[in-house]
């Protein structure tokens, strides 16, 4: 998610960049400072790519909100408020208030970016009336955004509590359960019996890897394809017995099933494996 925001946020750059260059080119400074935008945001895109995590890229992008804003700030100021720039200054904003995932967040973005607003206003030549204006349009854009960051908030609140008693179910599974992308074929996630049962010590050691990788026949899905394609259309899984490997190269029979399912509007498959004793 930090990724499309770091990308999408990279392309209003562009739009803003474009705008200040074929309506405002009266100075250099201000087209420098609007061309040097889009370079942060796909700066941090690529640095999505790295190791860092979601959290840091989530903070990263928020500073630069800031900076951004500030830029904005500065712009408008040394255009003297002009009502074009204005405009899309709000949008930016309004946009920015939107994007931004938590309610701390939300109420950060405001104390700093609010209070330069209201100094820079103030000294300013434009009307009472329009600086009124400009000030209730960023507070009802912040109080909106704040009343939605609260319900998002919720919502993830209830998500992961479930999420996490249906983890708590699946790692008393006395079977391996594998959740595997639909289109990738990769295994997304396991559950803690799976180490046991096929010898691993970290789940991540399996974790982005092909599950046909899991047979000791990696080519058995391709071989077995049109039953399996047919039995999944007819009951919804597929369930027979067959050999896997675990990770010290040694084989064991077990039972196998795999359904498809849709989650957030992306498709799944469920694998159990559980080994046949007798």
């Amino acid at each position: 998610m930090a990724k499309v925001l770091a990308l999408g946020a990279g392309s209003l750059a562009v739009v803003f960049s474009l705008f200040i260059c074929f309506y405002f080119t009266s100075s250099n400074f201000i087209i420098g400072l609007s061309i040097f935008l889009p370079f942060i945001y796909f700066a941090e895109y690529l640095l999505s790519f790295s190791k860092i995590t979601n959290q840091q890229l989530y903070k990263i992008i928020f500073y630069v909100f800031i900076f951004t804003s500030y830029v904005l700030l500065y712009i408008a100021y040394q255009f003297s408020f002009n009502s074009e720039f204005i405009i899309i200054m709000l949008v930016i904003y309004n946009i920015i208030l939107i994007a931004l995932p938590t309610p701390k967040q939300v109420l950060i973005y405001f104390g700093i970016v609010f209070i330069p607003l209201e100094i820079v206003l103030l000294f300013s030549t434009i009307s009472l009336g329009f600086a009124l204006l400009i000030t209730l349009s960023f507070g009802y854009v912040f109080a909106l955004s704040y009343v939605i960051s609260l319900q998002k908030k919720s919502l993830n609140k209830r998500s992961h509590q479930n999420a996490e008693i249906l983890k708590a179910l699946v790692n008393n599974s006395k079977d391996a359960i594998f959740l595997v992308d639909f289109f990738s074929k990769e295994i997304w996630d396991a559950n803690e019996k799976s180490k046991e049962i096929f010898g691993i010590s970290d789940i991540n050691e399996i974790l982005n890897k092909k599950y046909y990788t899991l047979f000791l026949d990696e080519e058995f899905i391709n071989l077995n394809r049109n039953e399996i394609t047919q039995q999944l259309a007819q009951i919804g899984y597929y369930q027979t017995n067959v050999l896997f490997k675990r990770n010290d190269k040694t084989e064991f029979l077990g039972n196998f099933m795999i359904s498809p399912f849709k989650a957030a509007k992306n498709n799944y498959y469920l694998i159990q494996i559980n080994p046949v004793t007798k």
